[in-house]
């Protein structure tokens, strides 16, 4: 019973403790004076803001998931005015007061909740007295941790390697000088004051304010790169399982994410020459020889398939919409009732498709399809020809082995299974019958390319093979050359016109 009560009260401790951190994720904006400097949020005491401090209010407007500017900085405040649960803020730099709505929600990214765990600089004064003629040279010296002090003979020693950085050991973050210099008074020396640095407390508070936005500025920077993922920045911050002091993964940096890292940086400077060529016009290759040029094209063409590989993958989208028309390529009727042939059998289809894990490098290429199907085809019956008129739904998904199913100006390449359940009616005119019948198909397959262009339109070609199980439930009349059941197998050609968004 004893650690049962232990363990319920440690558990009551962390979800206090994490509850000021959940506050902190989100504020809602009650109110703004009507020159908009003073804001209102819900944030108080109890959400772990603090008495006059700094903040930078941010707001997302774009979701998490999407590759694009996700969270924009509204404006910069100060508190001053707290209580429980409201906080007055002032808003010293408005970035865009558009952004500032009544009522909508806000990140606050406060001093307390930045700067958690931060102890602040120690900060130590070194006071420099000297003449008044070297005040400069000996305030040079100092700040420089007068470097040549062992070295005055350094010009007829030159450096061959250096082994190491000059390293500094100091018991304090940081020194303030004050710089003195020498007075004579009554035929003695005394010391009188030149420079006075500022007080450790404001010196600190400056430094402070500066680590803060430092840190807001790279958090900013880091959740509006459209290559980051929440996913992956929590995978990199796990602990170990045999200590949990430990991450999993080291601060070091990988050989191959040193590469990556250069590759990059080289895509960047390929595509800037690319560009600064390009904006010279037709004379841009004046200045070249002809080894020069032809290997100056050679590359540009390379850069140019860079920028198209990335352009293919530059904007995902999560559904797309299709029109299908199919033709029948299978053919079901008999020769010995030829004057109640049906021609010209074919389907019409209305599709939605939905990539649900979007920017997974693996299940984004899985995607669901729901679609609903008008279907006019026929069937041989005791050596009639029998007409049927079907109209059903389907589900299914697919399966993207090459491309992402949002690749743009490439071809996709699909691979589909689907279940059809509806219903539809037979009519045989030669002997003045009819029918109904449900529809059940399990499973259809398919097999097929798609085509997307830049503007979010495209093509697709599939194959389907599908077999329709027929059941009567409803018949003209007693006796009917219509069959209780039937199966119907059909191979279709369907030619589609997408709308991705």
């Amino acid at each position: 019973m004893t650690k049962l009560v232990k363990g319920i009260l440690i558990n009551l401790m962390l979800l206090l403790v994490s509850t000021k951190t959940w506050a902190l994720t989100g504020a809602r904006l009650l109110g703004q004076s009507r020159s908009g400097q003073t804001a209102l949020f819900n944030l108080g005491t109890y959400d772990g803001i603090k008495e006059g401090e700094y903040a930078v209010i941010v707001k997302e407007i774009r979701d998490l998931d999407a590759r694009d500017l996700r969270i924009v900085p509204v404006a910069k405040a100060r508190n001053v005015k707290l209580n429980t649960t409201n906080s007055v803020w002032i808003l010293y730099r408005i970035f865009d007061p558009e952004l500032l709505v009544k009522g909508q929600r806000y990140l606050i990214l406060s001093e307390s909740h930045m700067l958690s765990g931060r102890r602040d600089p120690r900060l130590g004064r070194i006071s420099v007295v000297t003449e008044r003629d070297k005040v400069a040279l000996q305030t040079m010296d100092t700040l420089s941790e007068d470097k040549d002090r062992l070295g005055k003979l350094k010009t007829q020693y030159p450096e061959i390697m250096p082994l190491h950085e000059r390293e500094k050991r100091s018991d304090a973050d940081g020194e303030l000088i004050d710089v003195e210099g020498w007075k004579d008074f009554r035929g003695e020396r005394h010391r009188t004051a030149l420079y006075k640095s500022p007080h450790q407390k404001d010196f600190r508070r400056e430094l402070r304010l500066q680590t803060f936005e430092k840190l807001v500025t790279a958090y900013l920077k880091r959740v509006n790169d459209p290559a980051f993922s929440y996913d992956k920045f929590y995978d990199q911050q796990m602990r170990d399982n045999f200590s949990n002091e430990f991450r999993k993964r080291s601060n070091f940096s990988t050989e191959f994410e040193a590469f990556v890292s250069t590759q990059a940086q080289k895509a960047v400077e390929d595509a800037k020459l690319y560009r600064a060529l390009l904006e010279d016009g037709e004379s841009w290759s004046q200045n070249f020889s002809d080894e020069e040029l032809k290997r100056l094209l050679g590359e540009v063409s390379v850069l140019q398939e860079k920028d198209r590989r990335v352009f293919i993958y530059r904007e995902a989208r999560r559904y797309t919409t299709y029109l299908t028309f199919g033709m029948n390529l299978s053919e079901a009727q008999t020769e010995k009732d030829p004057g109640y042939r049906r021609e010209g059998s074919y389907s019409a289809e209305g599709e939605l498709e939905a990539v649900p894990f979007l920017k997974h490098d693996t299940l984004e290429r899985f995607t669901l399809t729901a679609g609903l199907r008008m279907n006019r085809t026929a069937f041989e019956t005791q050596n009639y020809n029998a007409r049927f008129d079907e109209l059903s739904l389907t589900a299914g998904g697919n399966w993207y082995p090459i491309y992402a199913p949002y690749a743009y100006e490439a071809p996709v390449i699909f691979l589909g299974a689907y279940v059809r359940s509806g219903g539809g009616s037979a009519e045989a005119p030669s002997v003045n019958e009819t029918a109904n019948y449900t529809v059940l198909a399990l499973p259809g397959l398919r097999v097929g390319m798609k085509y997307n262009f830049k503007n979010n339109v495209g093509l697709r070609i599939a194959m389907s093979m599908e077999t329709l199980s027929l059941d009567r439930y409803e018949q003209s009349r007693f006796g009917s050359v219509l069959p209780d059941q039937e199966t119907l197998r059909e191979t279709k050609m369907n030619f589609a016109l997408a709308y991705s968004f």
